[in-house]
């Protein structure tokens, strides 16, 4: 129990209060649905419900509301008491910030009347009120098993002998579970009253609980737990994309909660602001070269002379408000910039809506700045990951809008950390962007068909000629030394984008968004660049990687390409009697070699230039076979040896020509045939427009680290259950594998025969079977389409924000 056991550690180091806020609340905080205007109100009792949640919790809090909103009786009567914070528990050995409060809601109630108990991870999909009017004779609860309290339908009056304040605070909640059972108080409910996870039923389900928390869509943990895919997770975020559109909060300006309107702006915290002033400064130029700015809103408790002084006293004009003053006033676009701070001191239920208000009053960007001490009082947890995503949950609501944010972290024996991040809208109607060069061609390749297909400014920049050049550069970098080598040509005005591809250009990317303070995003190209984490930066990696799910991750079924026609007219131009003249077609044999999952031995390539020189004489084809760098000498001899002596034999390292003529042969070939271990050849071949034919090669021999890799992706997907047979959350040996294949140090293989099945199911390509003909294949789209989804997630200036719905795979 390895993320129980570190949590535990630091709340009785004293460091517990960094992930969650002081308990010190002593009633639940009620949000109340009243019966919708113009309809009679309903003489039933009002449905009773308590939610058992924690800040970190709170996307899923406004999703479990919103829920409810959808399908409730518009006649009836709902009150919701959150449950959180309650003071008198002892939460460092709990795994969540709420076990036990459902076993004190008798008390809560006033033992009285029944209440229904759901924990935040779950939504509703039928009115919760045909839960509510159940009847149960003789029992105290409800519930789908009597091991299992996650969906409880709650007889107050019985229960409270047994389950109370005290009785809460000061037994375990599974005694207190065997209590009830021993009592006979216990009846079953529908289990379509709690569908866990893979439960879901279209038809049947009214609840579902996303009890498996590290396959929780919403991510709430990310330090705890390396998240995976959920059959369900479309079901919540089609509810929280609706919440968004309604502009549905659980409290706003005109009702925030009654903490936010006990505070006085005079007790909040007015922290030292050096970096912040950094990062206001360079957002203020990059405003002003994107738009200008006129006019700019500071919510915090410094003077306005002391920050413009601070901020080198920009010529704008400025207005100041208290972060207390944004309650009751609504205004839309109001200034150009709004900077914010002071708000960590206030209460965390509240930082949805003022964020809001933060975002509805800018025209182009926000920016806040946040200062986290333990030792400070405090509502909001003093986690930066916590922050993060407030801001971007924010951003989404306000897809127009850019911000910032920067988070100063406290740390008792060492100096404070500081974060930074910026999301929602690139600023400049043409964001620059720079393409690391990498010392492969493949990836290249890639970035730089990305980079063509996005149609922004681009310039290639490179750290080094090779890797060791570029990696001793990073290091004197890391080291403080300065910017040393070919980054010493890195520090003009940062770009607004970084496309990188294989992991040395991606360290670089990494190392440019540092010096920038967090203002350049990043997209990471193919599996070893790394993963986004908490960032708005995007990884692009192909389905048959089968890497971990991320919603800044967008899945392709081949990598992206540069553009081929214009390239393969200029070589048919170069390179006109590439082949020999017969009435059939010409083939090319693109030839790859061995990699970490396959081989190319000799055996294998002399039966495939047997069979292909055998259809190729068939069809009266005129074929080419071109070896890569890839290809081994043995099975390049072998090859050469099996093929007609008329055949075109080009061999990658041949010395005696000046220049490659590859794109001679792939423009003067009507059909492409491909070895099938390499998805950049076939993405090239594919680009062409032309027929492919697959040729699989078999399984090598797993190496000692391909051996282990299997073994870590094994223990990362074994789950573990407990009795109710639910998932356990995610721990020891299988987060440590979970982690260690997230962050890329050791790779799930890749799975070919689904990228070549994915293929053929689009049309694109066939396996090479028995003879060779000639078809049309659909238009490959993939690149273009992907550079509209990544236009979608940067929310570019001047773009369609609406997400492509197809990969584009159709006829001319």
């Amino acid at each position: 129990m390895a993320i129980r056991s570190l949590r535990v550690l630091s709340a009785y180091l004293g460091r517990g209060a960094a992930r969650r806020p002081a308990a010190n609340i002593n009633q639940t905080l009620i949000i109340t649905l009243d019966p919708k205007a113009g309809v009679p109100p309903s003489n039933n009792p009002p449905v009773r419900i308590y939610l058992g949640t924690e800040s970190a919790q709170f996307r899923a809090e406004r999703a479990f509301v919103w829920s409810i909103e959808r399908v409730r009786d518009p006649a009836r009567r709902y009150e919701i008491h959150l449950m959180k914070d309650l003071a008198g528990f002892e939460r460092r050995l709990w795994l969540t910030g709420f076990t036990n409060y459902r076993f004190a809601i008798p008390d809560l109630a006033g033992r009285q009347g029944r209440a229904i108990y759901n924990d935040a991870d779950q939504i509703y999909l039928r009115d919760p009120a045909e839960l509510f009017d159940l009847p149960m004779g003789d029992k105290g609860v409800l519930s789908i098993n009597d091991h299992d309290t996650s969906v409880m339908l709650i007889d107050c009056a019985r229960m409270a002998e047994l389950w109370n304040n005290d009785t809460a605070r000061h037994t375990k909640n599974r005694e207190l579970e065997a209590q009830m059972r021993a009592a006979g108080l216990w009846g079953p409910l529908d289990s379509a009253w709690n569908a866990r996870d893979a439960e879901y039923e279209p038809e049947h389900s009214h609840l579902i609980h996303y009890t498996t928390i590290h396959t929780q869509p919403w991510r709430p943990q990310p330090r705890d737990y390396v998240y995976g895919a959920n059959p369900a997770s479309d079901i919540w975020n089609r509810i929280e994309a609706e919440a968004d559109a309604a502009g549905f909060q659980l409290f706003d300006a005109t009702r925030p909660t009654p903490d936010f309107a006990a505070i006085h702006a005079d007790g909040l915290e007015t922290p030292a602001r050096p970096k912040q002033h950094e990062v206001w400064r360079a957002l203020i130029a990059d405003v002003r070269a994107a738009s200008g700015v006129e006019q700019c809103a500071y919510v915090g408790l410094e003077s306005i002379d002391g920050l413009t002084a601070a901020l080198g006293r920009p010529q704008v004009q400025w207005t100041a408000l208290r972060p207390t003053d944004l309650s009751g006033m609504a205004v839309n676009g109001a200034v150009d910039l709004v900077l914010a701070d002071s708000l960590a001191g206030l209460p965390d239920l509240d930082m949805p809506w003022l964020l809001d208000e933060l975002f509805r009053r800018a025209r182009f960007a926000v920016a806040v700045s946040i200062h986290l001490d333990e030792r400070a009082d405090r509502s909001a947890p003093a986690d930066p990951d916590w922050w993060f995503q407030q801001l971007s949950a924010a951003g989404r609501r306000f897809t127009d809008r850019h911000w910032r944010l920067v988070v100063v972290q406290y740390n008792r024996l060492r100096p404070d950390t500081v974060y930074h991040w910026s999301g929602g809208r690139l600023l400049r109607d043409r964001p620059e962007v720079w393409v690391m060069r990498h010392v492969k061609t493949g990836h290249n390749s890639q970035a730089g068909g990305l980079a063509d297909a996005l149609g922004w400014p681009t310039e290639w920049q490179s750290a080094g000629r090779s890797t060791t050049s570029t990696l001793a550069a990073l290091t004197a970098s890391q080291l403080r030394l300065g910017a040393h080598g070919a980054l010493q040509e890195l520090t003009a005005s940062w770009p607004d984008v970084v496309i990188a591809s294989g992991w040395a250009s991606a360290l670089v990317a990494r190392w440019v968004q540092r010096r920038s303070r967090g203002a350049t995003r990043l997209i990471l190209l193919g599996r070893r660049s790394g993963r986004t984490g908490e960032t708005e930066d995007l990884a692009v990696v192909c389905r048959h990687f089968n890497l971990p799910p991320h919603p800044r991750q967008i899945e392709t079924i081949l990598p992206p390409c540069k553009a081929l026609d214009a390239r393969l007219a200029e070589a048919r131009e170069r390179w006109p009697d590439r082949y020999a003249e017969t009435s059939g077609p010409n083939v090319a044999f693109l030839v790859g070699g061995n990699s970490a999952v396959h081989a190319l031995n000799a055996e294998t390539a002399r039966s495939l230039g047997t069979q292909l020189q055998s259809q190729a004489d068939a069809a009266n084809a005129s074929l080419a076979v071109l070896t890569s760098r890839r290809t081994p000498s043995a099975a390049a001899t072998a090859l050469q040896q099996s093929v007609a002596p008329e055949t075109q034999f080009v061999a990658w390292n041949d010395t005696s020509r000046q220049e490659n003529p590859y794109l001679g042969y792939l423009a003067g070939a009507d059909i492409l045939v491909v070895t099938g271990e390499s998805e950049s050849m076939l993405a090239e071949a594919i680009a062409t427009g032309k027929p492919v034919y697959i040729a699989p090669l078999p399984l090598g021999r797993a190496g000692l680290r391909r051996r282990l890799a299997d073994w870590v992706v094994h223990q990362a997907n074994t789950n573990r259950y407990n009795a109710r047979g639910s998932k356990r959350p995610q721990q020891g040996l299988q987060y440590l594998c979970a982690r260690i294949v997230e962050r890329r140090w050791l790779l799930p293989r890749r799975n070919t025969p689904e990228l070549h099945n994915a293929l053929i199911e689009a049309g694109v390509a066939r396996f090479l079977d028995t003879q060779l003909v000639m078809w049309r294949p659909p238009a490959w789209h993939e690149t273009e389409w992907l550079a509209d989804r990544i236009k979608t997630l940067l929310t570019a200036p001047g773009f369609d924000h609406k997400t492509p719905a197809l990969r584009a795979t159709g006829n001319d």
